[in-house]
């Protein structure tokens, strides 16, 4: 689990809770300099399991989240209390024909990856950024912060 202003993360693997690592990062000065926190969270997907569902999540958040997506990026942001939290991954949820043998969904307290049989071993991320006091200046720094593409 990963603490934070808006509750724990938590990752499940088919609706049971696993015990992960976070990887703390450090801001990046040109696009998230002002950001609190800033967290890499992998999973180990082993190509025997064949499909899995790997949710990455505020269990007891009780505001809605605000979809961000855009260029290989899905990301779902929670606003309460000044903070923004954004929870992202390196997907194109609606693309087909993205090359990625997993898709995935949002949900109403997070996002989850639904895996594919693979012929190899992957690592699937999910980032998590927030920032505290959120302003109209600053807002967009955790959709940058929590792209797993940038870590």
């Amino acid at each position: 689990m990963l603490a934070t202003p808006l509750g724990n993360i938590k990752l499940f693997v088919n609706d049971n809770e696993i015990t992960f690592t976070a990887i703390r990062l450090g801001n990046l000065e040109r696009i998230c300099p002002d950001v609190n926190g800033r967290y890499l969270i992998q999973y180990n997907y082993k190509k025997k399991f064949k499909h899995q569902k790997i949710k990455c999540c505020l269990p007891f958040i009780d505001v809605k989240g605000e979809i961000g997506s855009g260029e290989r990026l899905e990301a779902i942001a929670f606003y309460k209390d000044g903070v923004k939290l954004t929870i992202g991954v390196e997907a194109e949820f609606d693309d087909q024909l993205s090359g990625y043998d997993y898709s995935g969904d949002y949900l109403n307290n997070g996002i989850t990856y639904e895996t594919f049989e693979t012929t190899e071993d992957k690592i699937l991320q999910f980032g998590v950024c927030w920032i505290e006091p959120r302003t109209e200046e600053n807002d967009h720094q955790t959709w940058f912060g929590a792209d797993p593409s940038i870590m």
